[in-house]
């Protein structure tokens, strides 16, 4: 137990002299300052302007990054939006035969208008519109794809004669053009 007690106090010790050396070694230093006269501040300002000139490139940097990568990710929402659209757009497309044959059906017999109201809702949910042609109605070359020509007195020149399938638009894009003959008077001279 004794020695325990030695142990305490030579730590105690040396704790002390490390103290009293310390104070010592800061009272040498405050001495010659004394002497000398107060140390001169070290210039730092090409230091402090190389560090604030660093923040800025480095700020700049980051706004240039944040920049790009909020376009990125507007570029890659868009390009989704429009796989998304191209995807429903090619499966619609595959479909619109179908309706083709549907609509010949329903002309024979009424039993496929259930299955055709229904397929034609589904479409119309997916943003695709039938593109309404009728017999007489002017030619337009942005909707309408001219097959054959015809002639019929009743019609005038340049006019719908027949609708031979009919043309969809797909959320404000043609999807297919509306197949037509076209009334083409002959000219007795």
């Amino acid at each position: 137990m004794h020695e325990k007690n030695n142990s305490i106090d030579q730590t105690q010790l040396n704790s002390k002299e490390n103290n009293h050396q310390q104070n010592e070694n800061l009272n040498k230093t405050i001495n010659q300052e004394n002497k000398t006269g107060p140390t001169k501040p070290v210039e730092n300002k090409p230091i402090i302007d190389q560090d604030k000139q660093r923040i800025i490139d480095l700020t700049e940097s980051l706004k240039r990054l944040q920049a790009e990568f909020e376009n990125y990710q507007k570029r890659t929402e868009k390009q989704n939006q429009e796989y998304k659209e191209f995807a429903s757009a090619n499966l619609i497309e595959q479909l619109l035969p179908v309706i083709d044959s549907l609509e010949q059906g329903i002309k024979h017999t009424k039993e496929f208008m259930p299955v055709y109201e229904q397929l034609n809702s589904i479409l119309k949910k997916n943003g695709l519109e039938k593109i309404n042609v009728c017999v007489g109605d002017e030619f337009n070359h942005e909707t309408m794809e001219c097959l054959m020509q015809e002639s019929n007195k009743n019609l005038g020149d340049g006019v719908v004669a027949q609708v031979l399938s009919n043309g969809y638009i797909l959320k404000g894009k043609i999807l297919r053009h509306t197949k037509i003959s076209i009334n083409k008077l002959e000219n007795n001279n």
